[in-house]
């Protein structure tokens, strides 16, 4: 049973009226994707002692966003892409926006995956089947703009990011990947720069603001981490040896920067690693002699599996490109990297502080959590690792709850951690090197969103509802 809490008392303002349109939790793992709030969390989410409100609502992998006394929140429902504002007090809905397309769904993914972003005046939202369209907190459209077909096997997961003014959208795809910035008022684009060498990834950049010089757009890609100014697209500095896919935000405190850029090789889901050049491998596969190899000369149940992803250009047949991107998948697996942010040019050697390689802690898409002097990371099966972010050593490694899996990433406040499995199991844990697990609650619905956090209030998107947890009596 939901308690009835009254929200009377709690600090929020109609981000309508201007009173206080400040986001609280602003995009995808909050305010620049740090995943940490102000504030505090209860010390169990259990549903029967303090869910103050759950709303169904259709399904999708992106997080909520939190500005003023308003939650905004995109969904998929059959052959509409939908941007939907809900009262936080009441969970009553005030307002959705929808777009119609064709209902496809682009591999494993949802096409409502991207988060949106929201500076209090207006919601962001992108889709892989839409673009980017934007809505002031009424609801009343203000621009759009098509980026494209997206050429990324899974479709588009990237969030919009919001920087001095501009709205930055990532595509990071098989071909022709780029990085654009727009007015985030008008619409208007200001830069657009490529991003050669870069194929599909998943991430979402974050923003690091020097002491000087122009805010940097810190872009996680395959292979390579990367830095752009914002003023005007220009590329500052990177490092190499990231994994062959990547999907965390990176964590940014002070000069230093933690990204979780780990990826299993191709090889671990069963497609044999590559040893053979290319030309040795046209002299054993190509029986046509066309100079390629297509999907008849390339047997095995694998390989044909997972064959959209490797061919970059879907023209069904591998080409040289398609190779050695293959051959990288069995090699590059990357690890958790701590960087200086201070350099420019190619910092691999002079600006990589430390690598985290232990792969028995490392996640595939929960991005990192830095909290209170400990950066924390969570695997699948419930493992959760704190680690020293000077040093890089382990301080705590155990699990949390029973074994499941996690796309969404731990988050917090006040010192305690938050985490939700695919299955519902929604745990609270008390932060520090001897981190302990304070509850865990079931929540018996499919999540695989990140958890929002504002203002003591925690927001939870299962596949078929969205929950809010709040103990005004803590």
């Amino acid at each position: 049973m939901i308690a009835a809490f009254a929200l009377a008392l709690l600090p929020l303002q109609d981000a309508h009226q201007g009173k206080d349109t400040a986001p609280a939790w602003g995009g995808f793992r909050g305010n620049n994707g740090s995943g940490v709030a102000a504030g505090s969390v209860p010390k169990s989410l259990d549903p029967e002692e303090v869910a103050l409100w759950r709303v169904e609502v259709p399904g999708g992998y992106s997080s909520p966003v939190v500005a003023g006394s308003r939650l905004f929140l995109t969904a998929v429902d059959g052959t509409e892409l939908l941007t939907i504002a809900i009262d936080r007090q009441s969970g009553d809905e005030l307002w959705r926006r929808g777009i119609e397309f064709d209902g496809a769904r682009v591999g494993m993914n949802s096409s409502a995956a991207p988060s949106p972003i929201t500076d209090g005046e207006r919601v962001y939202s992108l889709f892989h089947a839409a673009g980017l369209v934007v809505y002031d907190v009424e609801g009343e459209e203000l621009w759009r703009q098509d980026l494209g077909a997206f050429d990324i096997p899974h479709g588009m997961a990237t969030s919009p990011i919001l920087v001095d003014g501009k709205v930055v959208q990532l595509v990071d795809q098989d071909a022709e990947s780029f990085l654009v910035a727009f007015d985030a008022k008008t619409g208007k684009e200001h830069w657009r720069v490529e991003r050669p060498g870069s194929t599909h990834s998943y991430a979402t950049p974050a923003i690091y603001r020097p002491a000087e010089g122009p805010a940097q757009i810190v872009v996680p890609g395959a292979l390579r981490l990367q830095s752009y100014s914002a003023a005007d697209g220009k590329l500052l500095w990177w490092v190499d040896g990231l994994a062959w896919q990547t999907k965390c935000v990176p964590v940014i405190e002070g000069d230093h920067c933690f990204v979780n850029a780990y990826m299993v090789s191709s090889s671990e889901f069963g497609i044999p690693a590559l040893e053979a050049t290319w030309e040795d491998e046209l002299v054993k596969r190509d029986a046509d002699g066309d100079g390629v190899i297509s999907r008849e000369e390339f047997p095995g149940d694998m390989i044909q599996q997972a064959w959209f992803i490797f061919d970059l250009d879907g023209d069904e047949r591998l080409d040289e490109d398609d190779w050695n991107y293959l051959g990288l998948a069995g090699r590059a697996v990357g690890g958790l990297f701590s960087i200086d942010l201070t350099g420019s040019g190619d910092v691999t050697k002079t600006h990589l502080r430390w690598k985290f390689g232990d792969r028995r802690g490392l996640p595939d898409c929960p991005s990192p959590l830095l909290m209170e002097g400990l950066l924390y990371v969570l695997k699948d099966g419930g493992l959760l690792t704190a680690i020293d972010p000077d040093s890089g050593e382990v301080v705590k490694q155990d699990r949390v709850g029973a074994p499941d899996r996690y796309f969404a990433s731990p988050v917090g406040a006040g010192g305690r951690i938050v985490t939700a499995s695919v299955d519902g199991q929604l745990a609270v844990i008390q932060g520090g090197a001897e981190w302990e697990v304070l509850s865990v609650a079931d929540l018996e619905e499919e999540i695989w969103s990140t958890p929002a956090i504002a203002d003591g209030q925690v927001f939870v998107r299962s596949q078929g509802a969205l929950w809010c947890f709040q103990n005004l009596e803590e």
